[in-house]
């Protein structure tokens, strides 16, 4: 079958690096991205349990009939109904014989009696025509589910011979090939004998992943920007049928809308973060195969070091000739680099944290102490930083070992930001003010002596309010952050007289909003577009303390607390961070008359985003 990314012509160089696991083949082969199967036939052939999966109907079928099914279909039922007996090619001989011819989808829109000429009007026709037996024959149970998707395969492989494409469906030759005037015949699939439990999905394999073992876990995702949804969309449109509801179709050649099945590998701001998610829920894999070519959207160093935070990785390329298209009547010279990744994940990879039994127990205690500010910070010029300390212990805590990205959406000094990095962990931070991310990147530099490529990149000037605009959806491991204590800064303290520092002069400050309830709506607008950008099961750590003014008490964690559950986060815990050592010019308040509290503490509240379930 015609189709781009096909592996057949590597499948002795997959077998090879397949081979060099000693996973034999009476273990399980997870094909995440099968496509037309080909990689799935050949280790079903070899002896494995082969998982076959893709998002596309059409794929599901063809993996439906040459991955599931281990014998030649009997087809009684029908073989009753239609008075034949014996052998299946009487099942094809009265199908390739049949007069009656049923107008329908293929012959309104997709042959000349349709203004388009991917099929003759004869072939689009019988297209129609067994669609709409197979899809009776199911309805009425004269044919069982397997042996549905048998007669859709044939129907799949016969019009690939008969397409006026020069490759793919994504538009049709303004002349006809000759190979497109054929009749089309429906023929026997051939079936590999197997003993084994094969079974076939149509699931997101980013999904499919969390739920199956793998002993090797081949992967050949999408490589650039072409959809095979629509690419392929002739092909699906027959696979999926048209007899519920007919399919909405625009423009020259008829493509029916396929936003729903637009896949993020496809995508260069979507791919690595997509793939990331993949391999990192993968890791429970014997072995991990990735085939992925020099031409791919993601180049082959980010991909080597995705894969490395789950374990050691070898690279094994080869040349292969680019795909040809029909028309084409001399090859391209040019070659690809096809590059497959071994990948054998270590064993820890899904332990929550890299902490000692003993630095666990230190750290479940509520109460956290000596994380105070270093010299360093006492000199900053910043009126409300927490340390550098205290977010270490929180990623040390609540960020899987293996790589993540943190993200903080009010990012000040960039504490949050030199923290993740000294951990090698990839950051982003949102702040209104560019004088602080001036700050931020002198102290990574000067102070903690992290190179300064690329930071200029990690802060960003915006609106916490719009972080979605900016970052992809599912994305972020862990978020950390102390937003603004409404107008505090704004205001000398009571309690040890320190001084107002105005943050920023911008409306869209938080701080500079007067009215406590309209502040606390705006923080959890930003609450609402953390939980767009975090991954499920990814931890949301805010840094509050209750505030004071005048003579009314504000439970600032409260309301956060409030707010965080309202946009859909779960709360896990709170830890108190114990600040006592760090006030040391405390007055009194209130005394003689009214006895009030000195806050010497601040909250850590502890949320979590639920998995999708």
């Amino acid at each position: 079958m015609r189709y781009y990314g096909a592996k057949t012509k590597l499948l002795p160089f997959i077998e090879s690096i397949v081979k060099k696991t000693g996973v034999n083949g009476t273990s399980n082969f997870v094909d995440l991205f099968a496509g037309t199967s080909a990689v799935g036939r050949h280790f079903k052939q070899l002896g494995y349990t082969v998982i076959s999966n893709d998002t596309l109907e059409f794929s599901y079928a063809l993996a439906k009939t040459y991955i599931e099914l281990n014998k030649e279909p009997d087809f009684k039922k029908l073989k009753a109904h239609l008075k034949i007996k014996n052998g299946n090619e009487k099942i094809f001989g009265y199908l390739n014989k049949l007069k009656f011819r049923q107008e329908g989808f293929m012959f309104e829109n997709y042959s000349p009696n349709g203004g388009r000429q991917y099929f003759s009007d004869e072939n689009a026709l019988k297209i129609d025509t067994y669609r709409f037996l197979f899809e009776e024959w199911k309805e009425e149970n004269k044919i069982t589910e397997l042996e549905y998707y048998y007669l859709i395969t044939s129907l799949l492989r016969g019009v690939n011979l008969v397409s006026n494409v020069s490759g793919t469906y994504a538009a049709y030759l303004k002349t006809w090939d000759k190979r497109a005037l054929n009749p089309l015949i429906l023929e026997p699939v051939e079936i590999i004998q197997s003993n084994n439990k094969n079974k076939a999905f149509k699931r997101d394999a980013n999904e499919l992943i969390k739920e199956i073992h793998s002993d090797i876990l081949y992967l050949d995702p999408p490589y650039n920007s072409r959809q095979y949804a629509s690419n392929y969309f002739i092909l699906e449109l027959i696979a999926e049928g048209w007899f519920k509801s007919k399919p909405e179709i625009y423009g020259e050649t008829g493509m029916r809308k396929y936003d729903h099945q637009k896949s993020k590998y496809c995508s260069k701001t979507t791919a690595l973060n997509t793939l990331e998610d993949l391999i990192l829920n993968a890791s429970k894999s014997q072995y991990i195969v990735l085939s992925y070519n020099n031409e791919g959207v993601i180049p082959q160093t980010a991909i080597e070091k995705t894969l490395s935070r789950i374990g050691s990785v070898e690279t094994f390329t080869e040349n292969h000739k680019r795909y040809k298209s029909i028309n084409q009547t001399v090859e391209d010279p040019q070659l690809t680099l096809e590059h497959l990744f071994l990948v054998q994940p270590k064993k820890t990879v899904n332990k929550t944290n890299n902490l000692t039994g003993k630095e666990w127990l230190q750290n479940s205690f509520s109460i956290w102490r000596d994380l105070g500010k270093t010299d360093e910070e006492k000199k900053l010029n910043h009126p409300a930083i927490y340390t550098v300390k205290l977010v270490s212990k929180l990623i040390d805590t609540f960020c899987k070992p293996n790589g993540g990205k943190i993200l903080d959406p009010f990012a000040g000094s960039g504490t949050t930001l030199i923290a993740g990095l000294r951990k090698e962990k990839e950051v982003v931070g949102f702040d209104l003010n560019s004088d602080y991310k001036k700050l931020f990147i002198k102290r990574a530099t000067n102070s903690y002596n992290i190179p300064l490529y690329g930071l200029e990149d990690k802060y960003v000037i915006g609106d916490s309010r719009l972080l979605s605009e900016k970052l992809e959806e599912n994305s972020i491991d862990l978020c950390v952050t102390s937003p603004p204590y409404w107008d505090i800064l704004n205001r000398q303290r009571t309690a040890d007289m320190k001084k107002n520092i105005n943050y920023s002069d911008s409306e869209e400050d938080l701080g500079n909003i007067q009215d406590y309830n309209e502040f606390v709506d705006s923080l959890k607008s930003v609450c609402s577009e953390v939980y767009k950008v975090m991954k499920p099961k990814g931890y949301y750590i805010i840094n509050v303390m209750d505030l004071r003014k005048k003579d009314k008490f504000f439970p600032l964690h409260i309301d956060c607390s409030r707010i965080a559950q309202e946009v859909g986060f779960s709360f896990e815990d709170i830890i108190i961070w114990d600040r006592q050592p760090e006030y040391n010019n405390m007055r009194p308040l209130g005394y003689p008359f009214k006895f009030i509290v000195n806050k010497v503490h601040e909250y850590l509240l502890i949320f979590r985003k639920p998995e999708i379930k």
